[in-house]
């Protein structure tokens, strides 16, 4: 058996080499470009031309209430304050929502979008399969998560994640030695994408022929990774049978009152092709701001308990005791980034997607964004401003009422 393992491991090794070692169709080039600077502020809404994808329906929406009042707080950037078109634009806004109670207080659509636009998320993605999971946990799919992951998705037996439990792939702290960036040099993720995203030769989440090993004991080292929640969107599918968008449907975005169809990436077409789970979630800015508001009730949505409120409450408390990232106050739940001393918490994606939550002012603010690059110290620090005055325009103008 052992043998057997070895030699099928061989031969995913070389079938993935002879993949890589392929040229890229022109459809699998065109997606290695969606990020691309000059183009993102159209392919972020458009992702679905690119990609295969699941639909995920929705039923009958629940009306959000509005009370709109324009905002139009000035910004403070390091170099001084700005107008706040202008923080828009210099953070590369594409769609702005702030609700506060649950209630629209401003909605912006740029460069184009609109309320139908579906917008992708990247890494929010992740956040929203953590609902998922929670959902699973309540309605006794999953046992607990404690389970090994392994248990759900059996694919991982035998490889650098057999023996992780659930929370550990929630938490970021499955031990292997799996990279999600690299100052030069290609990560493990530029490997899986170029297999699998781009050039469909296999899925996501299929961890053979990645040379990944177990450098430390699951739960103990922070390790943030695109892969270890496309792990977590097969415990869901092995859990409960189907797949990843049909019960994102039947169990969060049909129940919870979202007003739009929404749709998962694949990384192959149907009927190989599974979700991705840790990114490629499309929607409209409303439903992401339903996804928060949902948070900021505990779990409640459309007058039903979609996700239980003790889930909440786990996934976006800090994990661990020290920050997750060196020299900054952020802290890492289950799949949802904390501002450590405060009760904030974000789902964040890359080129600047946020959904942020702060019970304090009772508020949720989504932007989504096309940064010109990935992440970035400086577009992210003045996010945090241009976000931060938007609380403090909201709780000034209900100070006034």
């Amino acid at each position: 058996m052992i043998i057997r393992k070895g030699v099928l491991t061989c031969v995913a090794v070389l079938l993935a080499a002879a993949a890589a070692a392929q040229p890229l169709s022109p459809l699998a080039e065109a997606r290695t470009h969606v990020g691309d600077a000059d183009i993102n502020v159209v392919t972020f809404r458009a992702m679905d031309a690119f990609f295969p994808s699941a639909p995920v329906a929705a039923g009958r929406a629940a009306k959000l209430p509005e009370r709109r009042s324009a905002l139009s707080p000035e910004v403070r950037f390091a170099d001084g304050a700005a107008p706040f078109e202008a923080a828009l634009d210099r953070t590369y806004t594409n769609a702005l929502l702030v609700l506060r109670d649950g209630a629209i207080v401003d909605e912006r659509y740029r460069n184009g979008s609109g309320p139908d636009s579906r917008f992708t998320s990247w890494s929010v993605a992740k956040s929203i399969t953590s609902i998922l999971i929670g959902i699973a946990l309540d309605k006794g799919m999953i046992g607990g998560v404690g389970e090994p992951a392994d248990k759900y998705a059996p694919a991982l037996k035998g490889t650098a994640f057999e023996g992780a439990t659930i929370e550990d792939l929630l938490t970021m702290r499955d031990g292997t030695s799996y990279t999600e960036q690299v100052p030069n040099g290609e990560s493990t993720l530029d490997r899986i994408k170029r297999r699998s995203s781009y050039a469909n030769f296999t899925g996501f989440s299929d961890v053979t022929g990645l040379g990944l090993t177990r450098i430390h004991a699951p739960g103990t080292h922070f390790n943030y990774s695109t892969l270890t929640s496309s792990l977590l969107a097969r415990v869901v599918e092995g859990a409960s049978g189907m797949t990843l968008a049909a019960f994102t449907e039947k169990y969060l975005w049909k129940p919870a009152g979202m007003e739009a169809s929404a749709y998962w990436q694949l990384d192959r077409s149907p009927p190989e092709g599974l979700a991705l789970g840790g990114s490629g979630f499309n929607a409209t800015l409303r439903d992401f701001g339903r996804i928060g508001q949902l948070m900021l009730d505990g779990g409640r949505a459309n007058g039903k308990q979609i996700v239980s409120k003790a889930w909440v409450e786990k996934s976006t408390r800090h994990f661990g005791g020290s920050p997750v990232i060196p020299g900054a106050p952020r802290g890492y739940g289950y799949q949802w980034w904390t501002m450590l001393g405060t009760d904030r918490f974000e789902a964040i994606g890359i080129h600047g997607q946020f959904v942020s939550v702060d019970p304090a002012t009772r508020t949720v603010v989504v932007k989504l964004s096309y940064w010109p690059e990935k992440g970035g110290q400086q577009l992210t620090i003045e996010t945090l401003a241009l976000l931060d005055a938007v609380r403090g325009a909201v709780s000034a103008q209900e100070g006034k009422q």
